[in-house]
């Protein structure tokens, strides 16, 4: 009786010393169970942004074949050709084209080396800017399909006339030449030249601008003018214009040009009006 007793005692002390290691256990596997916390919470990265930087002139592609020549020919540089003076009507400022070079005038002015493989184009603008005539000035030196490098100020010729050039190239025929154009006081310019051209003596041309002489150009202003105002005038008035543009013409050379323009005035009287360069 007394050992039945104590095998009784003895399993209910191994089942009390059981149980504490049971909750122990089931107390770490909870515990294992619940997330971890962290005393600080990482931020998401942004994803990188995929906007692209705005284009510049500055950092606009130059387009190919484009060498860069205008800038340093001209800025600050007062070495500029002596040759045949090339008034432009409607232009404050005026160049010198090489000796030797074929002129032929008309809205726009080309002026041809004697080897065909160097040319100047040159004439005016005005509150359009140089930009809207730079097609048709290209068009009348033989050029297409020009495309010109960024803008750049220059100070221009013994004058120091403020400025801007562009370096360019041009389709010419079946070949490709290079090409510049200078805008000042109202006077554009566009030098090119072919493989072996004479750019020496564009560039000079260049640096030859200088304020151009007011009696002159007033002159020459006038009789633009009077040469387009034939060309929109009505049938009636269109002999008037023509005469007196004639007549303007022959003052170009005078000294009294200016003061004789009231002849030229007196010319329309009977027909039409003078434009408001002539006045």
């Amino acid at each position: 009786m007394t050992a039945r007793r104590n095998a009784w005692f003895f399993a209910a002390a191994l089942v009390l010393v059981a149980c504490p290691e049971k909750e122990k256990d089931d107390k770490d596997e909870d515990d294992d169970k619940k997330p971890t916390k962290t005393s600080e919470t990482t931020a998401p990265t942004p994803p990188a942004s995929t906007t692209p930087a705005p284009v510049t002139t500055e950092t606009a592609p130059r387009p190919a074949g484009i060498e860069t020549k205008v800038k340093a020919e001209v800025d600050n540089r007062a070495d500029g050709i002596t040759g045949v003076a090339l008034p432009v009507a409607g232009a404050k400022a005026a160049l010198q084209t090489p000796t030797g070079w074929t002129t032929t005038k008309g809205e726009t002015t080309v002026v041809t080396a004697a080897d065909q493989k160097a040319r100047l184009a040159a004439t005016n603008f005005g509150a359009e800017g140089a930009d809207a005539k730079l097609p048709a000035a290209a068009t009348a030196a033989g050029l297409s399909n020009c495309q010109w490098a960024g803008r750049e100020p220059v100070v221009a010729g013994k004058d120091k006339l403020a400025g801007q050039v562009a370096d360019g190239v041009c389709s010419r025929g079946a070949g490709q030449v290079k090409a510049a154009y200078m805008a000042t006081e109202g006077l554009l310019v566009i030098g090119s030249w072919d493989e072996g051209g004479d750019q020496a003596n564009v560039f000079g041309s260049f640096r030859s601008v200088v304020k151009a002489a007011v009696g002159t150009d007033s002159i020459a202003a006038c009789c633009a003018a009077l040469r387009q105002n034939a060309k929109s005038a009505p049938p009636q008035q269109i002999p008037f214009y023509t005469a007196a543009a004639g007549a303007c013409d022959n003052l170009k050379s005078n000294p009294q040009g200016r003061a004789m323009l009231g002849q030229v005035r007196a010319m329309l009287q009977a027909g039409a009006t003078a434009p408001g360069a002539c006045r």
